[in-house]
């Protein structure tokens, strides 16, 4: 008598996920195109996502306290969902236009695990950051630092999901090869979108020497910001911060109180 066959879940609650989307994605790939567990995959990707980006944007607004802190927290990942909300529409519509048999579910989960690397690789910064905040590195240096870090995490997030539609169709055949230059092409517009919204729900890191502010909008946009921070951090200056208390020379007003209280008494003198 055979015994009966074993099925392995395909995701082993977040951990398990956690483990695919990292060492294991031609297996991923290969569930999410075959349909397996679609609905545990999204809502790990979900969590992942919200949960790592909160973490790294509560960090990267600790350089200018609580109160931004928090707002980072909730922004952050405001922007990776505010900005797929905008683009993958169009981009699902296209790839459907261009002849992919992928499902909305398969896709989203697809472009939801790649953000969810990005969170990840975000989440691996954070002792970086955290360093260099204790540290004392100037307002200019950290929001550079961020932006890179930002970046980077979103770029190799974009080359997971060419991963993954890559396998969807050089394995399956599922997706068509003239829709990848379509997704590279999407992967730059995300990141044109994803600048945009930055800009507009800054700040992000705060500044020391402001009270605080949910949203703060500046003049010019985020290219000319990056290039003013290069020159200050370039010229060696600070981000100044709350103007001190001037030194009283107590000393010198009561001697001039004095003189004046003197001089008051010869001219009041017949």
């Amino acid at each position: 008598m055979n015994a009966p066959s074993m099925t392995v879940p395909a995701d082993r609650g977040l951990g398990g996920f956690l483990h695919r989307i990292l060492s294991d994605r031609e297996t991923f790939f290969a569930e999410v195109e075959a349909g397996v567990g679609l609905g545990a995959k999204l809502r790990a990707s979900f969590a992942t996502l919200v949960g790592l980006s909160a973490l790294y944007g509560a960090v990267a607004g600790a350089y200018a306290g609580p109160l931004q802190a928090v707002s980072a927290a909730v922004k952050l990942p405001l922007l990776f969902l505010g900005t797929l909300l905008v683009c993958f529409p169009g981009f699902y519509v296209v790839q459907v236009l261009s002849g992919s048999r992928l499902r909305l579910a398969q896709v989203l989960t697809l472009v939801l695990a790649a953000l969810a690397v990005s969170s990840v690789l975000l989440a691996t910064a954070v002792p970086i950051t955290v360093f260099f905040l204790l540290t004392g590195a100037n307002y200019y240096f950290l929001t550079l630092l961020h932006i890179v870090i930002v970046l980077g995490a979103g770029l190799v997030g974009m080359l997971a999901l060419h991963d993954g539609l890559a396998f969807a169709c050089e394995q399956r055949g599922v997706y068509p090869r003239k829709a990848m230059a379509i997704m590279k092409a999407w992967a730059v517009l995300f990141a044109f979108v994803g600048i945009q919204m930055a800009w507009n729900l800054q700040p992000f890191v705060g500044d020391r020497g402001e009270p605080f502010r949910l949203f703060r909008h500046h003049e010019g946009n985020f290219y000319t910001a990056i290039l003013y921070s290069v020159e200050r951090l370039a010229g060696g200056e600070h981000k100044p911060g709350p103007p001190a208390p001037a030194n009283i020379d107590v000393r010198g007003l009561i001697e001039s109180g004095r003189g004046t209280a003197s001089d008051s008494a010869q001219a009041g003198k017949p």
